[in-house]
C-alpha cells in the first residue's frame, strides 16, 4: 500500500483551513490565557506537521538527503519543545514572563541543525562526521548570537530594539546566505535542489523574523495580532518537506570549486568564527560571558577534531595508496593463479642471485619443472579442475622450500625453482627428488583423486653455464630429454644433449 502524497490543491486547502482556525480562536479568545493556550496549541499542532512531513521525506530518501530531512525535523523538534512547554505553562496558568530565557531559548537554537545542513556532502573524502563537526562549528557562532538576542529580549521595547532586531537579522541572512551559496556552488543532483529548499525556508523565516520584530518594537497595537503570522513558517516547512520528490537516478555533478580552494575557505571562515565568537563572548559583562566562553569551546575543539579527522583522512588515503601500489606490484611480479613470482619477478632474482653467486664463488642450481599428464585432465575434467590442479601443487612444493630459493610459475604448467647456495652439485638432485615424491601424491580435486608426474631438469651454475640465459636453456634442455626418455624422472644438463 503506496503512501498518502497530497495534491497541491489539498495541501492549499489545509494551509487555508489551520490559518482560518488560528485567526477566528484568537478572534474568539483574544490574548487572555485561554487564548494563549490556544494559539500555543495551534502551534503545536504545525510543527508536529512539519515534524511528520520532514520524517516522511526522510524515510524516502537515502544518504545525505536522509540526513538533511533529519536535520530539519530536529529544527522543529526544538521549536516544538518551546510550544509544548508554552502550552503547558497556558494551560496550568503557571507565571512567567514572555520574554523568559525558558522555554523561549528552544526556539533560538533551531538554527542549529539547519546551519549543520549547509555542510552536508556526497563527496567521497568528505564523511558525514566531518560535515557534522564542520556544522558545529556554525552552531557556536549562530547559537551564541541567538542567545544574545533572546538576552536582549528582556526590553523588547527599549530605544535600543533596532540594533537587536538588526543582529537577529543579519544571523538569519547569514543562514540564507550560506544556503544560497551553497545551492549556487553544488552542481546539479539531490543536494542542489536540497539547499535549494532550505534557501527558501530560511529566506521566509527571516521576512517573517524581521517583519514581526519589527511590529513587536514600533507598532504594539497589532503586535499580538501580527504575531500569528508565525504559524506560516511552520506550514512552509511542511510544504517543502511533503513536496520533496527523491530523484529516481542521481545525476552526476562536478564541484566547482577544487578541494584546496574549499579548504581554505573553511579555514579563514573558522578564523572569523573564532573572533566573532570571543568579541560576543567578552564583550557582554553578565552571565552571557560564560555562554560565550562555552561557544569559542566548541569551535576550538570542534576545529580540533575536525584536524584530527583531516589527518587520519591523509593518512588512510597514504595507506589506500600503498595497498593499491603492492596490488598493482603484485599483478606485475606475480603469477595470477599461483601467487608465485612470474617470470619478470623470476628474471630479477636470478640475475641478483648469480650475481652474488659470482662474486662469492658459490654453486647456483636451477630446476626446471613440466608436470606429466596435464593436458589430460584438463581435457576430461575442465581448466577450472586444472587451474585448482596448479595451485596446489604449487603450494606443495612451495612449502619444501627454502626462503632463500625462489619457485616461479613460467607458464602453462612450468615451474622453476633456483636455488641458490647450494653445497654440493648432487644437493640439487636431492631436492629434485623430494618435490617429485611430493608431486607424485595424488590429488584430492572436487570430489577426484588426480595423480601426475614430474619431468625435472637440472642446470648448474658455474659449472655447465656462465648466465641466466645459458642457464635456464640448459635446464630446460634437461627437462625436455626427460619427456623423451619415458617422463617422471630427473636429469642433469650435459653438453651431449644439445
Amino acid at each position: 500500500m503506496s503512501a498518502f502524497r497530497p495534491t497541491r490543491i489539498q495541501i492549499t486547502v489545509a494551509i487555508v483551513l489551520i490559518l482560518a482556525i488560528q485567526r477566528a480562536g484568537f478572534m474568539l479568545l483574544g490574548t487572555g490565557h485561554l487564548g494563549k493556550f490556544f494559539l500555543d496549541a495551534c502551534i503545536v499542532v504545525a510543527s508536529s506537521i512539519t515534524i511528520a512531513c520532514s520524517l516522511d521525506a526522510a524515510r524516502r530518501s537515502s544518504g545525505a538527503p536522509r540526513i538533511f530531512w533529519l536535520l530539519f525535523a530536529c529544527a522543529f523538534v526544538l521549536q516544538w519543545v518551546a510550544a509544548v512547554s508554552w502550552t503547558y505553562i497556558s494551560f496550568f496558568h503557571i507565571h512567567i514572563a514572555d520574554n523568559a530565557l525558558f522555554p523561549s531559548i528552544f526556539y533560538r537554537l533551531y538554527a542549529g541543525p539547519m546551519a549543520v545542513a549547509l555542510f552536508l556532502s556526497e563527496e567521497v573524502r568528505l564523511s558525514k562526521l566531518e560535515s557534522f563537526l564542520d556544522g558545529c562549528i556554525v552552531v557556536g557562532l549562530v547559537g551564541l548570537t541567538m542567545f544574545q538576542v533572546q538576552m536582549a529580549e528582556q526590553g523588547s521595547h527599549d530605544a535600543t530594539i533596532w540594533q537587536l532586531i538588526t543582529v537577529s537579522t543579519l544571523v538569519n541572512v547569514v543562514l540564507v546566505l550560506a544556503a544560497a551559496a551553497r545551492f549556487w556552488v553544488t552542481g546539479a543532483g539531490t543536494l542542489h535542489r536540497l539547499y535549494g529548499r532550505q534557501a527558501l525556508y530560511l529566506a521566509i523565516y527571516t521576512g517573517i523574523a524581521l517583519s514581526t520584530s519589527y511590529v513587536d518594537a514600533y507598532l504594539p497595537g497589532i503586535d499580538a495580532s501580527f504575531d500569528l503570522i508565525w504559524i506560516a513558517t511552520y506550514l512552509a516547512a511542511a510544504v517543502i518537506a511533503i513536496t520533496w520528490n527523491p530523484p529516481l537516478l542521481e545525476e552526476i555533478s562536478q564541484p566547482r570549486f577544487s578541494r584546496r580552494t574549499s579548504l581554505l575557505s573553511f579555514n579563514l571562515i573558522l578564523a572569523a568564527m573564532v573572533l566573532g565568537s570571543a568579541i560576543l563572548g567578552f564583550r557582554i559583562v553578565s552571565s552571557t560571558r560564560l555562554v560565550g566562553l562555552a561557544a569559542i569551546i566548541v569551535v576550538l575543539f570542534s576545529y580540533a577534531i575536525r584536524c584530527s579527522l583531516m589527518q587520519d583522512n591523509q593518512e588512510k588515503y597514504l595507506a589506500a595508496l600503498q595497498e593499491s601500489r603492492a596490488a598493482l606490484q603484485q599483478q606485475a611480479l606475480y603469477d595470477e593463479l599461483t601467487s608465485l613470482p612470474n617470470r619478470r619477478l623470476f628474471a630479477e632474482r636470478m640475475n641478483q642471485t648469480l650475481a652474488v653467486a659470482q662474486r662469492e664463488g658459490y654453486r647456483v642450481a636451477l630446476l626446471y619443472f613440466d608436470f606429466d599428464g596435464f593436458k589430460p585432465v584438463n581435457d576430461r575434467f575442465g581448466h577450472a579442475v586444472g587451474d585448482l590442479l596448479l595451485r596446489q601443487a604449487a603450494t606443495r612444493m612451495n612449502a619444501r622450500v627454502r626462503k632463500t630459493d625462489t619457485l616461479a610459475r613460467m607458464g602453462g604448467d612450468e615451474f622453476t625453482l633456483l636455488l641458490a647456495h647450494i653445497p654440493s652439485r648432487e644437493h640439487a638432485a636431492q631436492i629434485a627428488e623430494e618435490l617429485r615424491r611430493t608431486l607424485s601424491i595424488p590429488f584430492e580435486l572436487d570430489g577426484h583423486s588426480i595423480s601426475i608426474t614430474a619431468s625435472i631438469g637440472i642446470g648448474v651454475f658455474p659449472e655447465q653455464a656462465t648466465d641466466a640465459a645459458a642457464l635456464i636453456h640448459h635446464a630446460d634442455t634437461a627437462m625436455y630429454a626427460v619427456k623423451r626418455e619415458g617422463k617422471d624422472g630427473i636429469l642433469y644438463y650435459s653438453p651431449e644433449l644439445g
